[in-house]
């Protein structure tokens, strides 16, 4: 299903989506030079996945995850900087999810103050969704779903009858900074294209909707990226693409909170670079052979406590999809491997080093039993392995300050940890149908599993992980249901679904204890998704709802509790709600979101559209439960997260095929608001607490643009 994402009609999008429907119930053996992907059959979950589209994209000026994913009720991006901005699906954080570029995981946390997810929206083609637990194909460790971009070739923006061609772009934000790409791309053989980019990005310190400046949110970006595909014979193919991307600022120490106006700012730089080869061979209907291996390696380097740290991901998917008759079967195997280190650069602090390892194999079968039902069934078994390996400083307190303790010749004390999870595997089924009613309406369901072991931690507190013996891996119950009405001028859909978490993951901070991962409850998150739509001739709209409640239930807590020998007790509670402070990593809650996308197309040269954005508010999240277990409140209490509105408009002109003017304005009506996914406000906590609020998101911006083709 690709219709969720609230997409803009390039001319009848209805149709196409129909069309869309009717090829996931064909044999998926049609050929996809550009995105190797023979898989298109998608049964569990197909009614809540959603992919968004590159004009999409180019309407709104896109410039990150935020813009993105504006449009999508049931996602929610917190942070107003790129280099901080986390995804939501359905309340849970993307380190939840599987998360690609053309096939490259993009995996592990740096900083838990700065996302783990970056991609330029100059780069890509789509933009797939698939929120919840799914399908064998989905990959390893998808308990939340999973994320797939996929970038541009060249035969995306040349003609059928042209050889070479560019584009050059040019962008002014009035809220503020400014954007330059130029991109070449040309066939060099008859079966040789080649795609080359690069991308400047240069941000001030943006303002909130009332007009105060948000320190801390300037930055400057530049991406480079070349992508080669090449046609070896009529049934082989090939693609590599490399990309390097770099980004530096000044930030404050939390970079995702609130920064004062005379709170110091931090110089940080990250990079990140990633090649991927993708290899075809569609030789007959038992033997359609995709191949993907990948590199990437990220760095974020911060000149407070004068620390680095680093993630590199290696690994290969390989798989094959086979018409049997009534059957396409899809069975593979992966493997992933990410290495993490960190260390301090100058005073030696210590450091740590991850290495962890994750082996797939899976097989999906979807049966076309009658011409109006489709069963899909499948499997997959996946085993964790890690080990971990470091120096740690000890630490002594000096005239009131913690310092690194130094022997008689000066060197710093330290002692080894070294540890090794114990393997953790196991198999993960899914089953599910789409039935045709009746004539335009659809029904589906889908169970789902999925398994995912013990991961690489964070960089930055690699250092303080400590082993635990009894750590078990999560598992995951994804269950779904869809009703659909498409005829091509009308669209009707509704989706429910209950995911289940048994025994979630999360990295514990014991104070000077340090880290430890544990199983700290059963993460549940639940909810109902709405659309609605209407295609004429000029114009389309789409209405769209989400409802999401996402909690944590079966969670111990070692409270304080004066009438027991001891002052504490154990208590567990149920309904805890997920905030993005205390459980980072996991999730957070966010109110309901309703959206209406616009588009009317005025002449053949004229477009233009709106999209309202409505969030609801979200009161009396209950908080401050490990914090009272750390003994930093004496109580718990609550927050509160207002509701917004948001409006975003859009026109292009296009006087030739050549030339092309874009006007897009961002939250027009200059609202002042933070995003349901940032880190709520908890100032009212008083000490300690005053800065701990995630920042607000930018008000107005006024986006001009102009790009040339030749």
């Amino acid at each position: 299903m690709t219709f969720k994402a609230t997409p803009v009609f390039k001319t009848k999008i209805l149709p196409t989506l129909i069309a869309g429907l009717l090829s996931t119930q064909a044999v998926a053996t049609e050929k996809d030079t550009d995105n190797k992907d023979i898989e298109k059959i998608v049964v569990v979950g197909a009614t809540t996945n959603s992919e968004i589209t590159p004009e999409q994209l180019d309407n709104y000026q896109a410039n990150d995850l935020e813009d993105i994913f504006r449009a999508t009720p049931s996602i929610t991006v917190g942070g107003s900087l790129g280099i901080v901005q986390k995804v939501f699906v359905r309340g849970l954080e993307d380190s939840m999810m599987n998360i690609t570029v053309d096939g490259a995981p993009q995996t592990s946390t740096l900083f838990h103050h700065v996302g783990r997810v970056s991609i330029e929206p100059e780069l890509l083609r789509s933009v797939e969704v698939q929120a919840g637990a799914g399908e064998a194909t989905a990959g390893s460790g998808a308990v939340g779903g999973a994320i797939r971009f996929k970038t541009k070739t060249a035969n995306d923006l040349l003609n059928a009858d042209e050889q070479f061609g560019g584009l050059a772009k040019a962008s002014i934000f009035s809220n503020d900074g400014n954007k330059q790409s130029v991109a070449l791309y040309g066939r060099v053989t008859d079966s040789v294209n080649v795609l080359a980019s690069y991308v400047n990005v240069s941000r001030d310190n943006m303002e909130d909707g009332e007009g105060d400046l948000i320190p801390g949110t300037g930055s400057d970006q530049a991406l480079g990226f070349v992508k080669v595909d090449a046609e070896i014979s009529d049934s082989q193919f090939i693609t590599v693409s490399y990309e390097t991307r770099e980004e530096e600022g000044e930030f404050g120490k939390q970079t995702n909170w609130v920064q004062t106006i005379d709170a110091p700012l931090f110089k940080t730089w990250s990079d990140r670079e990633t090649l991927v080869l993708n290899h075809a061979l569609y030789l007959n209907e038992f033997i359609n052979l995709e191949t993907t291996l990948y590199s990437t390696e990220s760095s974020l380097k911060r000149e407070l406590y004068t620390w680095n740290a680093g993630i590199k991901t290696t690994g290969f998917d390989i798989r094959n999809t086979s018409d049997l008759g009534d059957h396409v079967l899809t069975y593979g195997i992966e493997q992933k491997n990410d290495e993490v280190n960190s260390e301090s650069y100058e005073a030696f602090g210590g450091k740590a080093n991850e290495d962890g390892t994750v082996t797939g194999v899976y097989a999906q079968d979807h049966w076309q039993i009658t011409p109006d039902l489709l069963l899909s069934f499948g499997v997959r078994y996946d085993a964790y392995e890690l080990d971990h390996t470091g120096l740690e400083a000890s630490w002594v307190k000096v005239d009131g300050k913690w310092v690194v303790e130094h022997d008689a010749q000066g060197n710093p004390v330290t002692k080894s940890k070294d540890f090794s999870v114990k393997k953790q595997d196991g198999f993960s089924k899914n089953i599910g149908f789409k039935y045709t009613l009746a004539e335009n309406i659809t029904l589906s369901a889908g169970y789902a599993e999925a398994l995912r072991g013990r991961q690489v931690a964070d960089a930055f507190t690699a250092g303080e992980v400590n082993d635990n013996p009894e750590l078990a891996p999560e598992e995951v119950e994804n269950i779904e249901l869809g009703l659909e009405y498409n005829d091509g001028t009308w669209l009707f859909e509704a989706s429910v679904y209950q995911s289940t978490i048994n025994g979630v993951v999360f990295d514990k901070f014991k104070g000077r204890e340090g880290v430890f991962y544990e199983n700290i409850g059963d993460l549940e998150s639940t909810g109902v998704e709405l659309v609605a739509g209407y295609q004429a001739n000029q114009f389309d709209v789409l209405v769209s709802f989400n409802h999401n409640d996402v909690v944590l239930n079966n969670m111990p807590f070692i409270w304080p509790d004066n009438s027991v020998e001891g002052g504490k007790q154990q208590v567990i509670r149920n309904n805890v709600d997920i905030n993005a402070y205390e459980y980072g990593g996991l999730g957070n809650a966010v109110g309901d979101a309703l959206n209406i996308n616009f588009n009317y197309e005025v002449t053949d040269s004229i477009k233009t559209g709106f999209n309202f954005k409505y969030v609801a508010d979200l009161n009396d999240i209950e908080v401050m439960h490990r914090s009272l277990e750390l003994g930093w409140v004496d109580e718990l209490g609550s927050i509160d997260k207002e509701g917004y509105n948001l409006v975003d408009v859009y026109a292009r002109y296009e006087p030739t095929e050549q030339l092309r003017f874009d006007l897009s304005i961002q939250n027009l009506f200059n609202e002042t608001y933070r995003s349901h996914g940032s880190v709520g406000d908890f100032s009212k906590f008083g000490k300690g607490y005053e800065t701990l609020k995630g920042m607000y998101e930018p008000g107005r911006d006024i986006r001009l643009s102009v790009s040339y083709q030749f």
